[in-house]
């Protein structure tokens, strides 16, 4: 009980992991865990095709930079299967985003949460980082992040006058607590890439 109360506060070593000889590196770990900041140092790099699944997925509220491969790939996926998956079926769509690349001669930088609910992990191609930020800092990260949206800030501050600023907080707040739970399956996984002999 003490060790999961220090890692709470306390950064650990990313966890690598080789799974197979493909030119892809993978990023897990909780919102705020630094995954985005992380990929973002390859996104200018002509090697990489960079895949923030975030993105992919047209969520609202990513500004960083985004790979011009991006749209053409989030475009085939939806002409393939009509929606991009999401969950364990989001394999079928991992698989078609790295044949992609390799028809690039490209390596692929894949990055969100949307990867680690494939299961097994193991289906995951290359290489895989998980980043093992400490909760309550990635829990900061991601609420402090969220809470500068304009756009949501806007709705509700329209909706509750002065008070939307308190009530887009705890809204956030509340809606980040799954990162609790998150790190729990993040922990669980790298028990299981860890058992794997190499």
């Amino acid at each position: 009980m003490k060790e999961y109360k220090i890692n709470m506060f306390k950064d650990k070593d990313d966890y690598e992991k080789v799974l197979t000889d493909d030119n892809v590196v993978n990023i897990i770990g909780t919102k705020g865990s630094g995954k985005t900041t992380a990929s973002l140092k390859y996104i200018n790099d002509s090697d990489y095709i960079v895949i923030n699944c975030d993105r992919l997925l047209g969520l609202i509220g990513s500004n960083e930079e985004e790979d011009k491969e991006l749209p053409i790939i989030r475009s085939m996926l939806k002409n393939k299967y009509g929606v991009i998956k999401e969950g364990k079926k989001f394999i079928y769509c991992y698989n078609d985003i790295v044949d992609y690349i390799k028809k690039k001669d490209k390596k692929a930088l894949i990055e969100g949460n949307i990867i680690q609910e494939i299961e097994p992990i193991t289906q995951l191609k290359g290489k895989i980082i998980i980043k093992r930020t400490g909760i309550i800092k990635s829990f900061i990260r991601a609420v402090k992040r969220d809470y500068s949206n304009e756009y949501f800030m806007n709705i509700e501050i329209k909706k509750y006058g002065k008070l939307g600023k308190i009530t887009r907080l705890l809204k956030i707040a509340y809606r980040r607590k799954s990162i609790f739970k998150t790190k729990r399956d993040i922990e669980r996984k790298i028990k299981e890439l860890a058992s794997l002999k190499n």
